[in-house]
């Protein structure tokens, strides 16, 4: 009882945040609200939770909600990606390797945290390598959430400040208009999703499960959602909602030294970036704000997010974050083989 008090509660100030976040037009306030006035009451010493069991089935319903974003269309254009994709195999691991060192050499942070930390994604994926090395995971999880909400946080302000009328920023209040035919759609489709994640281990199956079904079904236009905004809101909430609840424990000087952390490292992929953005927008003609989107060191779901709020290629994005996701776990299928042991007998040394 007294666990579900502290969701509830938890929840509540999740929506008070993304309310006000939503008031002062900021992007993904259903997300970033929740997130940061959570925190704030985390690190204030409120007892706040959301259990992880309880946030992946919504992290499922936005995969289906961005899966709409995909349609016949796509098959005209997936030749002009290709460029763009192929660009990511470079991108990635530059990226990787200079931010791995402005962390080690100019923040002073342990070579093995600083490995985990400097992936440009993947976030899952850098914890349980962590875990598996014997490092700090839990410092390697919430700096990398902090990356992703600085990312979202500034970037489409960035994209404003740079194209001016590249989008209209609009408050999204919850609705329950649409139809209720398509409710039960999508909770056919999120089990079946999930499995298919599962089954076929899918990098971020949670998310990229679901949203390849809705995909493969909006792309075919077996279907075409409608369902009541307040389903997709809702979930964005809970998701946000988790995120600020994982700086339980900390203190506010812990946290700063985090937060540092994120901003040495979205400052450092941001200017990495910078040359394959203008490569990218030259070589195949394409929208700069979607190009920014699809390299910006944001969080799949959070980027695939904005894109579809903004209304700026979000199937672009969406795709570019899901091969630089494939890249990185790549990487790290190689680092468990090479890498791996010798991070461990650092750890051991340092001990």
């Amino acid at each position: 009882m007294k666990n579900i008090k502290i969701i509830f509660k938890t929840i509540f100030i999740g929506m008070l945040g993304g309310s006000v976040f939503n008031i002062l037009l900021f992007p993904l306030p259903w997300v970033l609200g929740p997130a940061f006035f959570i925190a704030i009451f985390a690190l204030c010493g409120a007892e706040v939770n959301i259990p992880q069991k309880f946030r992946n089935p919504f992290i499922g319903i936005i995969g289906i909600w961005l899966g709409q974003s995909f349609s016949s269309s796509v098959f005209m254009e997936l030749h002009n990606w290709f460029i763009s994709i192929a660009l990511l195999l470079l991108y990635v691991p530059f990226s990787y390797f200079m931010t791995y060192l402005f962390l080690h050499k100019i923040r002073k942070l342990g070579k093995v945290e600083a490995f985990f930390i400097s992936s440009p994604g993947g976030l899952l994926e850098m914890v349980l390598g962590a875990e598996e090395c014997g490092a700090n995971s839990k410092l390697v999880g919430l700096v990398h959430m902090i990356r992703i909400f600085l990312t979202v946080f500034t970037i489409p302000t960035i994209i404003l400040i740079i194209f001016p009328g590249s989008f209209e920023r609009e408050p999204l209040w919850p609705s329950i208009t649409g139809s209720l035919t398509d409710c039960l759609i999508i909770l056919i489709i999120l089990p079946i999703g999930l499995l298919f994640g599962k089954i076929f281990k899918i990098p971020g199956r949670r998310l990229f499960g679901p949203l390849i079904i809705s995909a493969a079904l909006h792309v075919t236009e077996i279907i075409d959602l409608n369902a009541p905004i307040i389903i997709f809101i809702f979930a964005q909430l809970i998701t946000g909602s988790f995120f600020g609840s994982n700086m339980n424990g900390l203190t506010w000087k812990t946290a700063r030294n985090y937060v540092g952390h994120a901003i040495a490292i979205v400052i450092s992929l941001s200017i990495c970036m910078i040359p394959f953005i203008l490569g990218v927008t030259y070589l195949i003609n394409s929208r700069p704000e979607a190009v920014i989107l699809a390299y910006s060191p944001g969080g799949i779901n959070e980027m695939g997010l904005v894109a579809a709020t903004l209304g700026i290629k979000p199937a672009f994005v969406i795709t570019h974050h899901l091969f630089r996701l494939l890249i990185v776990v790549l990487i790290l299928g190689l680092a468990q083989k090479f890498i791996y042991p010798k991070l461990k007998l650092l750890i051991q040394s340092s001990k």
